[in-house]
């Protein structure tokens, strides 16, 4: 009898042993590694404990409501608090345009703020602060995320930050120079635009396109249309090829060739938005987000309201980058995709800490996503908030149409911050130089080599990240 209770003892024992094994198992497998911690993300927020929460956000410069976008951002971090009274947030708001080396001066310290805001692009700064997001979705927030947002700030190790919009790279057109503007486009090849730019030159004179030929984002919004990649690909190399790169040249050389746009880089550089309002010019690029709504509100756009998109006098609309793809797919689109990041500190403050922080972000990108989107003719990276924001946009809605098929397109530049850098420098400092080049006569195939030494030098200096 004794022997039968020692045996059945013991097999209680295994199975105990072999549940709490299993057990010890599936949580150890759900902790998410960043660097020397490894953080439970389905940690409770304490009710009764108190949490102090830091964000840094870039203000969005809005001119025609200064101050609307930090008033936005009070009431949002007002709204959390009702929710959760026992966590504190201080917010502090950082010029538009500082980029991120505060951030990673914090980060060198071991402080970087709770909760960081990207406006212009959200990036993987650094693996060992900063902390994926995915674990901390949801079903229900996972499925109400465009997919496009998060394969932009996705690689293989998850998720990286909370997506709040996409902002598609658009052109602008004068939709009362031809009836071929005035088409509500998804997409159109390079031999589309040239032709109808070309009708429009021939009926009135007037030039195709009107851009600035000392900034080549034209180019690299084409390039991205085209090919469907970044200047430096996710593996931190040049992804555009010499023949890509060539056949993106001779298509603006053949613009200048058949005068479809002027050839004199200074005065179409200088005189490009007075071409365009008398008529002189049918499309004018690139365009940035201030740019864009001071010419879709005078072009009489704005304003007008969901569903007046018949109304007459409207005289500009936003459309893609031709693309020369020879290709029946949909597409791709260039786009910048904002989100919000979660970083832990040095001085670690407990997982239910890092999981207050996640609410927090996620707040935010639920708020102030829609906002900012409808402000800045971006797209929600919420579906769910689409029906407010198409109210609150002011857009026909051709156009908001268009900005949500574009947004399911999206392309952002590279998500690894060491890349994103290189591809801003390169830009700057390698097609900047080398475009313009154009205007001389200089040969495309000659400027693409040059552009693909150049690239590739910058990309021999930068350290694999992470």
């Amino acid at each position: 009898m004794a022997s039968i209770f020692r045996r059945l003892a013991a097999a209680v024992a295994a199975v105990l042993l072999a549940v709490g094994g299993y057990q010890a198992y599936r949580y150890y497998h759900r902790l998410v590694p960043v660097g020397d911690r490894r953080i439970d993300p389905r940690a409770e927020i304490d009710p009764r404990r108190g949490y102090h929460l830091v964000v840094w956000e870039h203000e969005v410069p809005l001119p025609w409501d200064a101050g609307a976008h930090r008033k936005a951002l009070e009431e949002a971090i007002a709204e959390f608090r009702r929710a959760w009274p026992n966590i504190e947030v201080t917010l502090e708001v950082l010029p538009w345009q500082e980029g991120h080396a505060r951030l990673r001066e914090a980060l060198a310290k071991g402080t970087p703020p709770d909760v960081y805001g990207m406006p212009l692009g959200a990036r993987k700064v650094d693996a060992q602060w900063q902390v994926p997001v995915g674990p901390y979705l949801s079903k229900e927030a996972r499925d109400d995320l465009l997919p496009s947002a998060v394969r932009a700030l996705s690689d293989a190790d998850g998720l990286w930050a909370w997506p709040r919009w996409v902002q598609p790279r658009v052109w602008v057109a004068r939709e009362d120079l031809s009836p071929e503007l005035a088409r509500a486009r998804p997409r159109w090849s390079g031999e589309e635009f040239a032709a109808a730019v070309a009708a429009v030159k021939t009926g009135s004179g007037a030039y195709g396109l009107a851009l600035n030929p000392f900034d080549p984002s034209a180019f690299v919004e084409l390039m991205v249309a085209t090919t469907g990649k970044n200047l430096i690909g996710d593996d931190g190399t040049r992804a555009w090829s010499v023949e890509e790169l060539a056949r993106g040249l001779e298509f603006f050389r053949e613009l200048i060739r058949r005068g479809l746009v002027d050839s004199d880089p200074d005065r179409m550089a200088r005189s490009r938005l007075a071409w365009f309002w008398t008529r002189r010019a049918a499309v004018v690029a690139p365009v940035n987000p201030w740019l864009l709504r001071h010419l879709l509100t005078r072009g009489g756009v704005t304003g007008s309201g969901q569903g007046e998109e018949e109304e007459p006098g409207h005289l500009a609309l936003a459309v893609p980058p031709p693309s020369l793809s020879t290709g029946r797919g949909p597409g791709r689109h260039p786009a910048v995709v904002s989100g919000y990041a979660v970083f832990r500190q040095q001085e670690y403050r407990g997982d239910d800490h890092t999981r207050a922080a996640m609410a927090l972000a996620e707040h935010l990108s639920r708020r102030m996503g829609p906002w900012e989107a409808a402000r800045l003719f971006a797209v929600p990276a919420h579906p769910s908030a689409w029906d407010g924001w198409r109210a609150e946009a002011g857009l026909p809605r051709k156009e908001l149409d268009l900005l949500v098929e574009w947004a399911r397109l999206a392309v952002a530049p590279p998500l690894a911050d060491a890349f994103a850098n290189v591809q801003e420098k390169a830009i700057e400092t390698v097609l900047a130089p080398q475009f313009v080049k154009l205007w001389d006569g200089a040969d495309p195939e000659a400027l693409a080599r040059e552009i693909a030494a150049g690239v590739d030098g910058l990309r021999a200096m930068v350290k694999q990240p992470y």
